[in-house]
This record gives structure tokens, sequence and C-alpha cells, in this order.
């Protein structure tokens, strides 16, 4: 029997889920009318203020800066969290209004990586993107599944607003780009990579112990999926770095150099060497992304809140 407590509060929760699902489509609709600089200028703002007074990841941020960067100013580090804040009120603003990019205002390196995918998948094979959370890395994956025509596979956590969630999932579909579920993300990733479709995965985000291996990240072990290395040697497809930045006020994207696996997925006994390796490879593509616009990463995540184990 149903403790009706329980249920009570169920009920609230699905009518408070549904509110604010309600005033998210107000808001997005009301916010499509405006220009997109204005746009931007508003929801930075409010990002901005709301940084000011979330201290815990003001915290975090300022922790994981000193890791990377020990060396920097006061003045800088309090630069860049000022940033990590007002980055997300941008991708908002980007994320709303993604048409703009989507025709007028697309990335001139959209053609290139539209030539390595097709260069990277003419025989057949998919392709693995490594990619981060940096600059508007949202908006990156709905280019590339509009440029290219493929489909877009993402790894996706479920939001805890089941109105939400569907309502971003069908804004991601219209470009092309579709989630991976929890449970059956590996098998889905092998289907696509099969259809010659890509699948993208941000290995900059921290794994629970026993989920990940260590990799050195600015120096400091962090805890890292092998996923994309374990997709790679069971598929054999190559990995393309790819990721978003801002430049002078235009969205950017930076290609790297193609990570391939070994022939043949390499010798069994040295699997485990080979995914540390592979692993390490698309890090460090990643920390040269963040060194190269330190402002645009996304420092509120504990990247390092897995440690190793002493001794």
């Amino acid at each position: 029997m149903v403790d009706k407590t329980t249920k009570k509060d169920s009920v609230w929760k699905t009518l408070a889920d549904a509110a604010a699902y309600l005033l998210l489509r107000l808001v997005w609709a009301a916010a499509r009318i405006l220009p997109l600089g204005t746009l931007r200028r508003g929801l930075e703002g409010v990002a901005s203020l709301i940084g000011r007074f979330d201290r815990r990841h003001r915290r975090v941020i300022r922790e994981n800066i000193a890791r990377a960067f020990p060396d920097w100013s006061d003045d800088r580090v309090e630069a860049v969290t000022t940033a990590a804040f007002r980055n997300w009120g941008r991708i908002a603003a980007e994320v709303i209004r993604a048409d703009r990019f989507l025709t007028d205002d697309m990335p001139a390196e959209i053609g290139e990586l539209r030539r390595h995918v097709e260069r990277l998948t003419a025989g057949g094979q998919g392709l693995l993107v490594v990619t981060a959370h940096i600059g508007n890395f949202e908006l990156l994956a709905r280019l590339c599944g509009h440029a290219t025509g493929r489909r877009i596979w993402v790894f996706h956590r479920p939001l805890k607003n089941r109105f939400v969630d569907r309502f971003l999932c069908r804004q991601r579909e219209a470009s092309n780009v579709f989630s991976l579920a929890r449970g059956t993300a590996v098998r889905e990733a092998m289907r696509a990579l099969e259809r010659a479709e890509v699948v993208a995965a941000p290995l900059d985000q921290n794994q629970p112990r026993g989920r990940g291996v260590f990799i050195d990240f600015f120096g400091v072990p962090a805890c890292t999926s092998t996923m994309l290395a374990r997709l790679s040697l069971a598929s054999g497809a190559v990995v393309l770095p790819v990721f978003a930045e801002w430049r002078n006020g235009a969205l950017g994207v930076v290609i790297g150099r193609p990570v391939e696996p070994p022939a043949g997925g390499g010798r069994r006994e040295d699997r485990a060497a080979l995914l540390r390796h592979l692993t390490a490879s698309y890090t460090s593509e990643i920390e040269a992304a963040v060194r190269r616009r330190p402002e645009q990463w996304n420092w509120a995540h504990r990247r390092w809140k897995t440690r190793p184990d002493p001794g």
C-alpha cells in the first residue's frame, strides 16, 4: 500500500514541476522576441547577480582555480570567478536564440568540422568526439548536427524536472542532437557508431571511485571516465577533439588532431594501459582548451572531488 504522505508529496512535486515548466516556456517565448545582444546582456546580468550570493559555488570555483593556476593573483581569480557565472547567462541566451547561429552567425570553422566528419566516416565507421564544458558547449552540438546532417548522440543526465527535461531534449532533437540514456548508453552508442553517426562525450567531469582512472589534469590527479576510450577500442572509431569558445563576442570552434585507436583494439593484456593512455590523450586536449580560454570553462564543477587512495 502506498504511503499517503509519499503520494501527496509526489502530487505536489508534479504540480511544482509543471508550474516551473510553464514559467520556463513563458520566459523562453518572451526571450525569443528580444535581439540576441539584449538577451545576452540581460541573462549575463542575472547570472552575475546570482553569483554574488552563491557562496558555495564561488568557493568551489576558487578552490579549483587554485589547483590549476596557483600563481594567479586575487584579481584574476575574482575576474574568472565572475566570468564563470556570467557564462551561464550567455549560454542560455544563445541556446534560446539558436536559430541565429544555425543561419546567419554560424562559425566559420563549421565547414572544416563538416569535412573532418565526412572524411573520418567515409568508410562507414562512426566518429567519436571528445569535448568539454567550455564556451557554449550546448550550442556546439546543435551546430554540428545541423551542419553535418548526421545524428549527434550526447551522454545526458536527466533533469529532476521531467517536463523541463523533455522540453530541452526536444529543442536539441530539432537540430539532430539526441540523448544517450543511462543504463543503455554504451549499447546505444555502439549502434550509433555502426550507423556512421557521431557520439560526443565531455570528459571534464569527476567520476566516483571505481568508475574511472586517475589522470593528471593541470598536474593534479582527476578521476576520469574511460568510456570514450572503451568505445574507441571496441568500435575502432577515431576520437576527434572539438571545443567551443567565444572570440571577440563571436562563437568559434577549435578542432584538434584526431586520436586513433591501435589496429585491432590492441592486445587484451595491454587493455588497461591502453585505456589509460588514450584517456590521458583526450585529457591533454581538454587541458589545452582550458588553458587557451580559462575564463570560459565551467569551474563550478568539483572536477577533483574524488581523490586517489593515500600511500
